[in-house]
C-alpha cells in the first residue's frame, strides 16, 4: 500500500510551498556583444517604405513583398558606425593611456609600503635540489671566467 506524498492531518504538511518556497528565477545574462549594441543603434536609420498607390507612402510590415522598398538613411549610419568603429575605441584607449600614465608614480609609491612576501619553502628546496646536479646559480663551484692577460 502506498501513502501519499504528505498527509494532509500533519500540520508540518499542510502547505508543503510554506517549507519549501520557489527559488526566483535567475535573469538572463545581458547580450553584450558588439554586433547586437551596432545593429539596434543602426535600425532606426533603415525604413520599408510601401510603395502601392504611389500618392500615399506608409510604413511596410511584409519585408518579401515586391512592392515595398527599403529607404536606408547613409549619413546616419556612416555616424554611427564611425562613433562606434573609431572614435570609441579611440578615447577609451586614450584614456586608460592617459591614466596609466599618471598612475604607475603612485603604484609604484604603493608598492614600496607593501612588503614582499619571503620566499616559499617548496621554491627554497627545489633551487637546493636544482645546485646539487650542479646546475643552479651557486657561487661555490662557479669556473672562473677567462680574462685576457
Amino acid at each position: 500500500m502506498s501513502h501519499p506524498p504528505f498527509v494532509a492531518h500533519d500540520p508540518k504538511h499542510v502547505d508543503p510551498e510554506q517549507e519549501h518556497p520557489h527559488r526566483a528565477a535567475l535573469t538572463s545574462v545581458p547580450d553584450l556583444r558588439f554586433e547586437y549594441g551596432f545593429l539596434k543603434s543602426v535600425r532606426p536609420f533603415f525604413r520599408l517604405r510601401s510603395e502601392k498607390g504611389k500618392g500615399k507612402e506608409k510604413e511596410a510590415d511584409d519585408v518579401t513583398d515586391p512592392g515595398n522598398a527599403l529607404e536606408i538613411q547613409w549619413q546616419d549610419v556612416a555616424w554611427v558606425t564611425t562613433r562606434d568603429q573609431v572614435l570609441s575605441p579611440l578615447l577609451q584607449g586614450a584614456l586608460w593611456a592617459i591614466a596609466g600614465h599618471f598612475l604607475t608614480p603612485f603604484y609604484g609609491q604603493a608598492r614600496s609600503f607593501i612588503p614582499s612576501p619571503p620566499e616559499g619553502g617548496i621554491a627554497k628546496w627545489l633551487r637546493g635540489w636544482v645546485q646539487t646536479f650542479g646546475m643552479g646559480t651557486s657561487n661555490v663551484n662557479r669556473p672562473q671566467s677567462y680574462t685576457r692577460p
